[in-house]
């Protein structure tokens, strides 16, 4: 982990790849990677940070997938790099986690990496230049590893529209410790700040993207699978999400985490600074990829100067999570992921329900990142206060 680091290479690689089978995507990784300036693990402890929102089936494209997860184990240690660590924590991960549904952790152990449980051992690590938040407690990993590459899944999310490397890193927060976070920052973009902040205290090193196949729709977790067939390798975090962000056309300077990014010109002091040496993303551009529309976020001047009952008005247009008691198996892991307090398990027997509070409910939608069966919906409130 180099803190101080400051990514001078501006490239971004992005290269076609049909599927995960054979050699193309191992292919398509290193020939990325070296058009991008290439990375040096030789001798170093590398750690590789895949997304699970929820431990799932690779077809689903809610997590990296695992042969992708194979691919890049493969370049890193050809890369000569002394010791592999494979690692995430979905929102309730719990002891033990070993990301058996994803495959994930068995293709880390299978290929000579190894797997690590994010609640087993924390570490601090502050960040001085924090506008929002100067320390974070994060896995230990962090501290055992000299080189941290950023494995996204190109997806949609509800509450920052889009999440890709940057977002990724959340990840290295252990288990519910996030939701705290949430409920903390509720406002989209203090809560994109603090990603900001996170990304600059860490200062991964490395990113490669799997867009193969991505999320459109209501992701990160509740979307839809849809072919992209591209993978996009990178230095610079910002630049990789950056690209991405066009490619689905939506514009990075509309995009929370990377609009807050690039005002701290850390990464890059301009968007237009990004190389392309392959492909650049219009040439790779979906049209009809199914994004979140943007919202209206409070601003701090709307805060300051509309009077409560106006606020509390207007949350009420705020899209909302709407259970769907049909789908709804009643696990329970929306109550225990929520940070607020906002739901919760009301009755006996059959008629066991999920209740939400939406006066106490803060809009992070981490409840429908988690659902498993995708009994959440996110839905606007009508005037009389009904979701529709």
């Amino acid at each position: 982990m180099n803190q101080s680091a400051i990514p001078a290479n501006r490239k971004v690689a992005i290269l076609g790849c049909a599927d995960y089978q054979g050699e193309a995507l191992y292919n398509s990784l290193k020939n990325a990677a070296e058009l991008a300036g290439g990375f040096d693990v030789r001798g170093r402890t590398v750690l590789l940070k895949p997304n699970i929102v929820s431990d799932s089936a690779p077809e689903k494209a809610i997590v990296t997938h695992p042969l992708f997860l194979e691919a890049v184990i493969r370049l890193v240690r050809e890369g000569g790099a002394k010791r592999i660590l494979v690692g995430d924590s979905p929102g309730l991960q719990p002891p033990g986690f070993t990301a058996k549904i994803s495959g994930l952790g068995e293709t880390a152990r299978r290929n000579g990496a190894e797997w690590v449980d994010f609640t087993q051992n924390k570490t601090e690590v502050a960040c001085p230049g924090g506008k929002t938040l100067k320390r974070f407690t994060f896995t230990a990993a962090v501290k055992e590893a000299d080189y941290i590459i950023s494995l996204p899944k190109l997806k949609t999310h509800q509450l920052l529209y889009f999440t890709g490397a940057m977002k990724n890193l959340f990840g290295l927060i252990p288990s519910v410790q996030k939701s705290a976070l949430h409920v903390r920052l509720p406002n989209r973009d203090a809560f994109a700040s603090m990603l900001v902040d996170l990304n600059a205290a860490l200062m991964a090193d490395y990113a490669f993207m799997d867009a193969v196949v991505g999320m459109e729709g209501p992701g990160p977790g509740s979307g839809t699978p849809r072919k992209i067939g591209l993978v996009l390798a990178s230095p610079n975090l910002l630049a990789l999400d950056a690209a991405a962000c066009e490619i689905i056309n939506y514009p990075p300077d509309r995009i929370p985490v990377c609009r807050e990014a690039l005002s701290r010109g850390i990464w890059l002091k301009d968007f237009s600074e990004i190389e392309y040496p392959a492909l650049k993303p219009q040439d790779a551009a979906i049209p009809d990829y199914l994004k979140i529309p943007f919202k209206t976020a409070g601003s701090q001047l709307s805060e300051m100067i509309l009077p409560g009952f106006l606020r509390k008005f207007r949350e009420r247009f705020i899209p909302r999570p709407v259970i769907n008691p049909a789908i709804c198996v009643r696990c329970g892991d929306c109550t225990r992921i929520c940070g607020s307090r906002a739901m919760s398990l009301q009755g006996e027997g059959r008629e066991r329900r999920v209740s939400i509070d939406y006066r106490v409910c803060i809009r992070c939608y981490c409840c429908h990142e988690i659902c498993p069966v995708k009994a959440i919906h996110i839905k606007k409130a009508s005037l009389w206060g009904k979701s529709g």
